[in-house]
């Protein structure tokens, strides 16, 4: 087999990897990147190869960063299909007619993303299928809904893709399967710098109650899918058990709303099946703008839940423009901040950043932010889930910054005998 590495091999989006079996040549994963300008334009990029001779596309998750190029090889001649599981069909169905809508993204129009969606076929956990003279499986990789790792066997070698990976007491996903045996790996090393820390239920809990007994405005940056529903959940579990301490919770922003209802239908996938669907039903949504006008320049005690969660788009700028002026105002950043996005630089001490229409916002009030809330394996568990494998197994890192890559790979090679970080456009064959 060959495997030509292309994507997320410079950061942690663009997941693109391409492998050549002996009657076929597919891709791994097809995102977009994300990011500042200098990022996104390689999304513009041409490919190594024309989309019309790529036969088959697998996907290990929904994530715009590891589906949202797939219109983009249907635009340019892809007609073979994409194979991922049950909920990524549904998830990505929103993600990318989300993406098709946003005007700095104008890689493919909605009927491209119509076009995409009649090539997805399901294939469930564990079953295994052929394809052009090897076969593969998809594995539960926690993360989000649905996610998978990849196992691709051909010519009796065996490559793992990790996909993104899941923690393992996540509260809402169940926990990665261990990387099965196999003779390379393909590996995400998001946090390959660092372990998790903190707590998702006392910081949260600290929060809600900061909002509630000191009538506050809180704002969460949220991303959309997986984590939007986690905060409804816990949330909603929270003011279950601390009655006295419920406040209104509004969330704004359609996509969350579809993935909820993607999330109460296959809660049953879940750790909480009957949490998730008790917390998802019946939340206030904003869906017009009369019920924006309503709320505008309210007093809390109020909870908003806005994406999106790098405050890169979505409506989270019209509440932040809103309630700039609020000292008492509370902004949460709830999960991780790429170098270059408005989260970030707020993080980083800057408070005054560019909405998502352009205006500029000089934030007044108080910043959270968390690590507890990430639903990527840390540094201890990335190098957990490779216990199976021997020592000669091949560890390729991808889906990481420069640092985060570095680290894993020192601490990786005092167990296996070959840990490489790839480069753009890299083929290794794997004999």
């Amino acid at each position: 087999m060959e495997i030509i590495f292309w994507g997320s091999t410079e950061g942690v989006t663009g997941s693109m990897t391409f492998v050549r079996l002996p009657e076929g040549l597919i891709c791994v994963d097809a995102g977009l990147y994300q990011g500042t300008e200098e990022t996104e334009a390689l999304n513009e990029k041409p490919l190594p190869f024309n989309p019309n001779e790529i036969n088959a596309v697998i996907l290990t998750h929904a994530h715009l960063d590891h589906s949202g190029y797939l219109p983009l090889l249907i635009k340019n001649g892809f007609k073979g299909k994409i194979f991922c599981t049950r909920p990524t069909a549904a998830l990505i169905k929103i993600i990318l007619e989300d993406s098709a809508k946003i005007p700095e993204q104008h890689y493919y129009d909605e009927e491209h993303v119509k076009e995409t969606l009649k090539h997805l076929s399901i294939i469930e956990w564990n079953e295994s299928k052929s394809l052009f003279g090897g076969s593969f499986k998809l594995i539960p990789a926690g993360h989000i809904l649905g996610a998978s790792s990849l196992s691709l066997e051909s010519e009796g070698k065996t490559i793992v893709f990790s996909g993104d990976l899941g923690r393992k007491d996540d509260p809402m996903i169940k926990a990665p399967l261990p990387c099965p045996p196999c003779d390379a790996v393909i590996m995400e090393s998001t946090y390959g710098h660092r372990k998790r820390t903190g707590d998702i239920e006392k910081e949260l809990n600290s929060f809600l109650m900061k909002i509630s007994r000191e009538s506050r405005i809180g704002i969460i940056a949220s991303f959309a899918v997986a984590r939007g529903q986690l905060l409804i959940t816990l949330i909603n579990d929270f003011f279950i058990r601390h009655p006295d301490e419920k406040v209104r919770v509004v969330f704004d922003s359609p996509m969350m709303g579809l993935a909820n209802e993607v999330y109460e239908k296959y809660s049953y996938l879940t750790k909480i099946p009957g949490t998730i669907k008790n917390a998802l039903l019946g939340q206030e949504g904003i869906e017009h703008q009369g019920q924006w006008d309503g709320l505008k320049k309210k007093k809390g005690p109020l909870i908003i839940i806005s994406s999106s969660g790098m405050l890169t788009g979505g409506r989270i700028g019209r509440h932040l423009e809103n309630w700039q002026d609020d000292k008492t105002a509370i902004l949460f950043l709830t999960g991780y901040q790429s170098e270059g996005t408005p989260g970030r630089e707020l993080l980083n001490g800057h408070r005054t950043i560019k909405s998502t229409s352009g205006k500029m916002i000089h934030w007044e009030g108080e910043v959270l932010s968390s690590d507890a809330f990430s639903s990527h394996a840390d540094h201890d568990e990335l190098i957990e889930w490779t216990n199976e494998l021997n020592c000669e197994s091949k560890i390729f890192l991808i889906h990481g910054e420069k640092d985060a890559k570095m680290n894993l790979k020192n601490d990786l090679s005092s167990k296996f005998s070959f840990v490489h970080i790839p480069s753009k456009s890299e083929i290794f064959n794997l004999k």
